[in-house]
């Protein structure tokens, strides 16, 4: 059930029961049921006063582990403590990621460094146990709340994308930069820039889906509109956006000269609301399907697949932690769903994506893992945002400022580390009739010797013509 996605994405993340994921699972949801059944018994044995020793118990047993984590001799060179309480609470003992996070929001610490580079050495100062906030918020997602980020019915979804797009185009264009492309870029070049890098990305989509002059494309998750408007522009296509974030929407309109022309639109719609009579030769999803949500994902897709004209290609970009994940890339895990993406339960290993496209009747045509241009992207990222942070130091809370370093710093190394990557991925609908020689034109060099044109050698091959 969609109020349980956390409990169903920490077993998609493991590979063993005793893996991170599932013992997290275990621990919180067996603390429950132990706290419960011994409460009843206590109370059936007419012991009413005892009822509550058995909680009391577990929550002691884990304070005290939670209180004498491993000392850190060397955190005094990363980190100083601007309060007494918390240096009296942490002054030379690791601190537990999730506390890490709140004491920085709270200015409550600071880094004696730049935070990239304190981030650099996080094993030195900090560890990965969960912390109560944590197990609080964890907990938050057993049942429906409004602290549970996992429900995904339309007006939820309308409000979490509201919550974080809606904040501020200048927000977002402090750290995004020119193209405001808020997905991961692809660095062909080393001088590439990012928006060079970003261009790449798009021309690399746009070939991908095969676009070609007078193509009807639908661009779902359009953020603010950079890939539609590249698409009309250069493949000179017939373009739709669609995006919950009316701040998005209004910049698209503004930047996208062809807007309202017939040649490109943007409308503020969920994905599920696109009527079902409008056909595209091509859809893309960039970084989107995520906030969709486990339980929602085949419903997505059935969307897609209804949409999509039955000799067109479906492009979907997705980021999504690995399998076997360890506790580092769990804490990080649980800062991106806290703080950043709280929906964002889809973020899944590479083979649930896969078991998903070929469930809803998609045929995979190609994967590319990107992962490394994602964490150059955040990088890039990361520069922009210390560069301009100053600026909007006098419109935005010094907690979001502070969330912001912490956010694209953290998120840098953990892409580099593989806690986290980027998949491209093409598709088209599973028919007998679809003509698969079209695949041949954007699979790389693998069909034609080194450096041959970008359609191939092999695309010239009598039989495909």
């Amino acid at each position: 059930m969609p109020a349980n996605e956390k409990v169903a994405l920490a077993m998609l993340l493991s590979r063993n029961w005793s893996d991170p994921g599932n013992m997290l699972n275990i621990g919180i949801i067996g603390s429950i049921v132990t706290s419960i059944a011994g409460g009843v018994a206590l109370f059936k044995a007419d012991k009413k006063w005892a009822a509550p020793l058995p909680l009391f118990g577990i929550m002691g047993l884990y304070e005290m582990k939670h209180r004498f984590t491993e000392k850190a001799p060397l955190q005094s060179k990363y980190i100083s403590f601007k309060s007494k309480g918390a240096e009296k609470r942490w002054g030379g003992r690791k601190i537990p990621a999730a506390t890490l996070t709140t004491l920085y929001l709270d200015d409550e610490i600071e880094f004696n460094m730049d935070v990239l580079e304190a981030l650099e050495n996080i094993d030195d100062f900090v560890c990965y146990m969960p912390s109560w906030p944590t197990i609080k918020f964890l907990i938050n997602q057993l049942y429906p709340n409004s602290g549970n980020s996992s429900l995904k019915d339309k007006k939820t979804t309308k409000r979490e994308i509201a919550d974080h797009y809606d904040r501020g185009n200048d927000f977002f264009n402090a750290f995004l930069g020119e193209r405001m492309v808020y997905t991961s870029a692809v660095f062909e070049n080393d001088d590439d820039t990012l928006e060079s890098a970003q261009d790449n990305k798009m021309r690399k989509i746009c070939e991908k889906l095969r676009l070609k002059p007078g193509d009807k494309m639908l661009d779902i998750g359009c953020g603010w509109g950079t890939l539609v408007g590249y698409a009309n522009k250069h493949f000179q296509t017939k373009t739709t956006g669609v995006t919950l974030s009316k701040e998005g929407a209004k910049w698209s309109r503004e930047h996208n000269p062809g807007c309202g022309q017939g040649s490109c639109d943007f409308l503020v719609t969920d994905y599920r609301d696109i009527p079902e009579t409008e056909k595209f030769n091509a859809i893309s999803s960039v970084e989107m399907a995520e906030h969709v949500g486990l339980a929602n994902f085949q419903t997505y897709l059935n969307k897609v697949k209804t949409n999509l004209e039955d000799d067109g290609a479906f492009y979907i970009q997705v980021a999504g932690l690995r399998k076997g994940s360890d506790w580092k890339d769990i804490a990080w895990g649980l800062f991106m769903g806290e703080y950043i993406f709280p929906g964002a339960d889809a973020s899944t290993p590479l083979n649930w994506y896969i078991l998903q496209l070929e469930q809803a009747g998609l045929e995979v045509e190609s994967i590319e893992n990107v992962g490394i241009h994602y964490s150059l992207t955040l990088h890039e990222w990361y520069k922009n945002w210390m560069k301009n942070e100053p600026s909007l130091s006098s419109k935005y809370p010094g907690s979001l400022c502070r969330l912001w370093r912490l956010f694209l710093a953290w998120s840098t190394i953990a892409s580099r580390r593989g806690t986290a990557t980027c998949w491209m991925i093409c598709c088209h609908k599973q028919l007998d009739q679809f003509d698969r020689s079209k695949m041949i034109k954007n699979q790389g060099s693998m069909c034609g010797k080194p450096g041959s044109n970008k359609w191939t050698d092999a695309a010239k091959f009598q039989q495909f013509k």
